[in-house]
């Protein structure tokens, strides 16, 4: 393992959070503390506020049930075996922490320079050194005992505790972990140089313009959310700089790293197309705030201009989110998104090129003339005759099928038509070229379906250069791609291009379609509308609603089986990916055991609606998300 230094802060820090007393007033904020080369940042400002305010949700007061005791406890103690990762164990029960933290909480991502990663934690322990002193004391000793080796410095005038952790087998390099008490603070980190720094800021050395706080993207999103926020500080504050986040995280686990032809991943492609504009995303996030179960501010700090194919991304300010009449009136979610779509189209090219092309340039212009010229392709117009059709508004809806398997999950994505029959008209023709996709009816609708891979003829397909079947990829030889909607099913209906996960959730929206009753009349759908309007912000470019008791409900149910890792839901996939090995056909392994789950319908009774709307300013976007009571 990589990590070991990294699993040592984690478990201190992790352990810390369980709880706090008081806050202590006058010390410096960590932001102040953390370089400018900062990539990831959180923190808890009062650990006692937090946890009052956590116990006062539905679902804090649900976890101190006696229905949930067997489970918590048993994931406390999974979360405690978590933390030996890298067979090296802390040994560290909850009773150990508990009173070790007064004040604020802070955890970060550094990137020392490019192709390292670096971790620290820096906790307020005013009033609690003895406390401290005997935990990391107890810390050290459990690591001697596995074969670290322990260590004196001096570093800024601070003596400091290096302990040489043991190297594990495999490992290009044995790890160190560092950690420094004063009377105010605990500070731990895996890379000296990193303590360093943070020591010299203690001390009031160092150039402040080199901090994180000095960091424009940080500052600029802190100060938007405060507006909102008001005086009142938040419980949790976070921050990423996305492209130096993500270069860390794949410097930790470069196994999970998908490259591309020529060893370019979709990182560099983004970043080569002007990407980089979006400089942080981050915000404060407060449990039990006033009529909220959950409330929070998100911001994503990319100020203009844009270059290249980030000039895509244009997402104009609209009043109008009420459900066509079609929408199923018990959906679990339901989005709305506006996009200047053909904006986006016409800036496309430079990022398809990129991505597909191996960087050639023209190859985008070469896919579109294949499609308008080729005998033997579909002979359309992709933007004149499929584009110019489609308003810019889309919408996403939710929901599953019981019981609960892998496959559970439905989906549905639609764009609303300027010209059904255009539109119609122009998918047919494509459709009928791609061998992936097979033609059916319905309730006098004429529907495209993906042909399962297993029943899939062998015939070679029709394909313009550079362009895959709608159906997904153009497999390769003895290593089929797994496709984004495998079982997708495609139709124009009620002014919408509607595009399906299963044929049979496409089938249901029809068949609801005939005698609606809809979404927009139901009371839940109703109070979440409500609530957004009240937030004084009417012009959005987004708008989101959930029944999370029915959103949770599949991923809640895999968990509980065991078979999360073999998800098929979109979150599913997202968490494999992120979670899994990286090797191809390797299942992960699941990483908490659900089995001492309670029944779903104990849980749903503290899962309440929720919204979320979004707005396009001048330096990006602003989002503001919220759970309501279940009543």
């Amino acid at each position: 393992m990589r990590r070991i230094g990294y699993w040592v802060l984690v478990g201190l820090l992790g352990c810390c959070a369980v709880a706090g007393q008081s806050r202590a007033d006058g010390l410096p904020a960590s932001e102040t503390l953390l370089p400018a080369t900062t990539k990831g940042f959180i923190s808890i400002g009062d650990l006692q506020r937090l946890v009052a305010h956590w116990q006062k949700t539905q679902l804090g007061q649900l976890m101190q049930d006696p229905t949930m005791k067997e489970f918590a406890e048993d994931l406390r103690a999974q979360l405690e075996d978590r933390l030996s990762e890298a067979h090296v164990r802390l040994g560290l029960r909850w009773e150990d922490v508990k009173d070790v933290p007064t004040g604020e909480i802070a955890f970060a991502r550094v990137q020392p320079e490019p192709g390292k990663a670096a971790a620290v934690g820096i906790v307020q322990i005013a009033g609690r050194r003895p406390q401290a002193q005997q935990l990391l004391e107890k810390i050290t000793t459990n690591l001697q005992k596995q074969g670290a080796k322990v260590h004196q410095e001096t570093i800024e005038g601070f003596p400091v505790v290096r302990l040489d952790l043991p190297k594990p087998e495999g490992d290009e390099e044995a790890k160190s972990f560092y950690y420094m008490l004063t009377e105010e603070f605990l500070v731990g980190a895996d890379e000296g140089g990193l303590m360093r720094f943070v020591l010299a800021r203690l001390q009031g050395r160092g150039d402040p313009k080199q901090t994180l706080a000095a960091v424009p993207a940080f500052g600029k999103i802190m100060a938007r959310c405060q507006k909102d926020a008001g005086s009142q500080p938040p419980q949790i504050r976070w921050f990423i700089e996305p492209f130096g986040y993500v270069e860390v995280l794949q410097t930790l686990a470069p196994e999970r790293l998908q490259h591309r032809r020529k060893g370019r991943s979709i990182l560099d492609v983004l970043k080569s197309q002007g990407f980089t504009a979006i400089q942080g995303i981050g915000g404060y996030v407060d449990f039990a705030a006033g009529e909220f179960e959950l409330l929070h501010r998100t911001v994503i700090y990319a100020p203009p201009p844009y270059e290249k194919s980030m000039r895509m991304v244009r997402l104009p300010n609209h009043q109008d989110f009420r459900p066509p009449a079609w929408v199923p009136k018990d959906v679990a979610t339901y989005t709305v998104v506006y996009a200047d779509i053909l904006h986006g189209f016409d800036h496309f090219g430079p990022f398809f090129d990129d991505m597909f092309g191996e960087g050639e340039k023209g190859v985008w212009e070469e896919v579109l003339d294949g499609l308008k010229n080729d005998p033997n392709g579909p002979q359309i117009d992709l933007r004149n005759d499929l584009i110019v059709h489609l308003t810019g508004r889309a919408m996403m809806i939710s929901d599953y099928e019981l019981p609960i398997t892998p496959t559970s999950e439905r989906l549905l994505y639609a764009l609303e038509t300027k010209n059904e029959k255009a539109v119609s008209e122009a998918m047919r023709r494509i459709m009928e070229k791609d061998r992936t996709m097979r033609r059916r009816e319905y309730a006098g609708h004429v529907i495209w379906e993906a042909i399962p891979p297993e029943a899939a003829p062998r015939k070679p397909d029709v394909v313009v250069k550079g362009l895959p079947p709608i159906g997904g990829p153009k497999p390769k030889p003895q290593e089929p791609p797994a496709r984004v909607l495998p079982r997708a099913a495609v139709t124009v209906a009620y002014g919408h291009l509607l595009v399906a996960s299963h044929f049979d959730f496409l089938k249901k929206v029809l068949d609801h379609a005939q005698k609606p009753e809809p979404l927009a009349d139901r009371l839940d759908f109703q109070l979440v509308q409500r609530t957004i309007e009240r937030f004084g912000v009417p012009d959005n470019c987004a708008r989101f609603f959930s029944r999370t008791d029915e959103e949770y409900r599949a991923t809640y149910e895999l968990i509980q089986q065991g078979k999360m890792p073999q998800s098929e839901t979109l979150f599913g996939r997202l968490l494999n990916e992120f979670l899994g090995t990286g090797k191809k056909g390797e299942v992960r392994k699941q990483q908490i055991d659900g089995s001492k789950l309670p029944d779903y319908q104990v849980v749903a009774r503290a899962l309440g609606p929720a919204g979320l709307f979004a707005t396009s300013e001048e330096e990006g976007w602003v989002l503001v998300g919220f759970t309501l009571k279940k009543k």
